[in-house]
């Protein structure tokens, strides 16, 4: 199994025709069409089941189209890093963002870092902190922006400042205009948007005080969180950095009391990553590194 045959495998899954495919890599049909015979072979199992109209994917075929993309990608960027070595700072920088940290990037020592370096471009990946993490375990990341808390065993981090949590209120609770801070207690009869990321920690917290909340929703994304409170679906809890960037004049914001509900952004890479200039050069424009054995 080689590279080349897993990206005429990917080719063809995506395009579910081989004719299409061919096209697609610029290659005849009858090549195409070996290669993916010898895969087979080698690997014992049918990955295609072939059709009048195409083709679709067997369950072995399915399960192979994660990795070939894993494998076909890290390659991509192993062959981008090593030729960039060579010209310092330079190629492409694979950069992880969560949701939460649209309140904070991009920030000015980004914008000046890539105005100085013209010829680095930027190739984003969204997600949440666990699947960010473990792309950057992965090396298929160079640096992500992350929230805490996650574990930081064997990487190099950079921190933001703390904020605290907050909650994002439909105008309709009026009651809570002329209060600076929320209490727990506050929340009790509230129809409450959850930022996944805090489940633990809210759990924990509406625990200790002794009461069940009434969560309306759960979301992956806080800027989702944020879209449902603007449209008065209920109570969203989410960092203040982002409920800052967020909100609308059909909202109050109003942080919560509770000093457990700090949270942080951290940009963070692998020593592996940082021995190369690009990813170097990006760190240095942060703050102060924490390496994290």
């Amino acid at each position: 199994m080689n590279l080349k045959q897993l990206r005429y495998f990917l080719a063809v899954a995506e395009e579910g025709q081989m004719t299409a495919a061919a096209k697609r890599l610029h290659v005849a049909q009858p090549p195409l069409s070996y290669q993916i015979k010898q895969l087979e072979t080698e690997l014992g199992v049918a990955l295609f089941k072939r059709l009048p109209q195409g083709v679709t994917v067997t369950p072995a075929g399915q399960l192979l189209v994660s990795y070939a993309q894993q494998l076909t990608q890290l390659s991509a960027t192993a062959e981008n890093k090593v030729r960039a070595l060579a010209h310092g700072i330079t190629g492409t920088l694979n950069l992880g963002l969560v949701s939460s940290s649209a309140g904070v990037m991009p920030n000015q020592a980004l914008m000046s870092w890539l105005k100085q370096h013209g010829d680095v471009q930027l190739d984003v990946t969204e997600g949440n902190t666990y699947e960010l993490l473990d792309d950057l375990h992965k090396r298929l990341l160079d640096v992500a922006i992350l929230r805490t808390p996650f574990n930081q065993q064997h990487l190099v981090c950079r921190y933001f400042d703390s904020e605290r949590m907050v909650a994002v209120l439909p105008k309709r609770y009026h009651q809570f205009t002329q209060r600076r801070q929320l209490r727990l207690k506050d929340l009790a009869a509230l129809p409450l948007i959850k930022y996944r990321r805090f489940n633990e920690l809210f759990h924990v917290a509406f625990l200790e005080e002794a009461f069940e909340p009434q969560y309306v929703m759960t979301c992956d994304d806080a800027r989702t969180a944020m879209h449902w409170a603007d449209r008065q679906i209920g109570v969203a809890l989410v960092p203040r950095s982002l409920a800052e960037t967020y909100a609308s004049d059909q909202v109050i914001v109003r942080s919560l009391a509770d000093r457990r509900f700090e949270t942080q952004l951290v940009l963070a890479t692998t020593a592996e990553s940082l021995a190369t200039p690009l990813v170097a050069g990006f760190m240095a424009q942060f703050k102060q590194a924490k390496a994290v054995d």
